[in-house]
């Protein structure tokens, strides 16, 4: 069994992460989960929060707002940890992670609200036009 794994964090942005780690530690909606190499093949939800992994005995973290993590295990290959979530930041530093990531939050927050705003918009004119050809 190999001493590491590779994680793989990704959002529809960027690749926030891809490194081979030697255990972590991930909150799953019945509590948090300990993953080490070879772990068995699992998909999951993710709840917004802080995972844990351990890179060259030194403990770093992914602030991650929900998502999803797949680890997938073959015995002739490394295990693989592929987490996807809409937004992610990484770092040594608790607090520095926790705050980028409210930060990213609040951007996707924006996001969301004027996309809604912008299908209204294209919803009523689409409707007026269908007016006018039942009319005509």
């Amino acid at each position: 069994m190999d001493k590491s794994m590779q994680l793989q964090v990704f959002t529809p942005d960027k690749q926030v992460l891809d490194t081979e780690t030697q255990s972590m530690n991930v909150l799953l909606p019945d509590g948090w989960w300990g993953i080490l190499p070879g772990h068995a093949p699992m998909i999951s939800y993710l709840e917004s929060g802080v995972v844990h992994y351990k890179k060259e005995d030194q403990i770093r973290y992914i602030a991650i707002y929900q998502g999803t993590i797949e680890v997938i295990s073959n015995p002739d290959e490394q295990t693989r940890v592929l987490i996807l979530t809409s937004a992610g930041e990484e770092g040594s530093n608790l607090e520095e992670v926790k705050v980028s990531l409210e930060q990213q939050a609040t951007r996707l927050e924006q996001l969301a609200k004027e996309a809604d705003i912008e299908f209204k918009q294209m919803r009523i004119a689409l409707e007026k036009s269908l007016q006018k050809i039942n009319v005509s």
